[in-house]
């Protein structure tokens, strides 16, 4: 998601992706200066993309050297902001018991990094340790995996934010979203009405229990924090902001009534590009296409300038 919701991203005449290739587990990222998720290095103009690709199950849920430190950040923000990131609307709690099942079964079949007994999930490596029965299913599985869970309701001839568990929102607010349908999340995008709309529940009522779909989505940032609600602005020099990044997936219920949307969140710095000229040319390219209303939606526009003189200049 990126500032307003749930993500601004749907538009797309092209059919999902089948490739699986595309996908690179980011384990070692962090510890490589390699980023889990690269800028686009083909220098086309910017635009609203579906991009949606098939899912191998294998990768439904994501580890990564900065998991640990995400588990602490998470269960530290449920206690203390637990109503700004939790909102669970009545009535939903087989799709929600669903979906958490299904992710268990996951978590025990694909990621030895994690065993499963019962209703207890222990983390190895941070030695966290939830029961899926002292809360909310939702809730306790948030605090032993990276994603945010949010649920999707069809209802209406739309579907609907229902129930979501958002720790670490990227300049959206989760009491404002919650209950409302994809166009009414999405009404600050620009372009949103004449571009994306036409495709959005077309597009989710396609997505098929046994054929999940993930995308990925960016922004950049002026500092590391995950958990953005709102936008705070936080000066920096552009050598110093932070690559922000969403990794989001899609799976549908056995009856097509339900979405589980999930987002992978990862803040890197965004130097990190100059290591490749090449790349750093490229995206350069990019950003000077974004529109003057994109601009002011991504909170770029003093800064573009900037980003393509940094991006384009030698390295020193």
């Amino acid at each position: 998601m990126n500032q307003v919701g749930i993500s601004t991203i749907w538009i797309s005449k092209s059919n999902i992706s089948t490739s699986r290739s595309q996908y690179r587990p980011p384990y070692l990222s962090h510890m490589n200066n390699q980023f889990a998720y690269p800028p686009a290095t083909d220098g086309k103009p910017f635009r609203l993309s579906m991009g949606l690709r098939e899912l191998d199950p294998a990768n439904w849920i994501e580890g990564g050297s900065d998991l640990v430190g995400q588990l602490t950040d998470r269960s530290k923000i449920l206690i203390e902001n637990r109503n700004q990131v939790v909102q669970i609307q009545p009535g939903h709690n087989v799709a929600i018991d669903y979906f958490v099942s299904k992710i268990v079964e996951n978590l025990a079949k694909f990621h030895p990094q994690y065993k499963v007994s019962d209703s207890k999930i222990t983390h190895l490596e941070s030695k966290t340790t939830i029961d899926l029965a002292e809360d909310n299913q939702l809730v306790q599985l948030s605090r032993v995996i990276a994603e945010d869970l949010c649920l999707l309701q069809f209802k209406d001839s739309a579907w609907h934010l229902v129930a979501a568990v958002v720790i670490f929102p990227s300049r959206w607010n989760l009491l404002e979203k919650i209950g409302k349908n994809l166009d009414q999340i999405h009404t600050p995008v620009p372009g949103y009405s004449q571009v994306l709309q036409p495709f959005m529940t077309d597009t989710f009522n396609k997505i098929k229990p046994d054929r999940p779909v993930w995308r990925k989505n960016w922004s950049l940032h002026e500092t590391s924090l995950l958990h953005e609600p709102v936008y705070k602005s936080s000066p920096a020099s552009v050598e110093n902001y932070w690559w922000r990044t969403e990794r989001q997936t899609l799976t549908a219920s056995e009856n097509g009534k339900y979405i589980l949307f999930t987002i992978r969140n990862r803040s890197e710095p965004f130097k990190w590009i100059k290591s490749d000229p090449v790349a750093a040319e490229q995206f350069a390219m990019t950003l000077a296409t974004l529109s003057p209303e994109m601009l002011q939606y991504k909170h770029l526009v003093e800064k573009r300038e900037e980003f393509i003189s940094y991006l384009t200049e030698p390295s020193k």
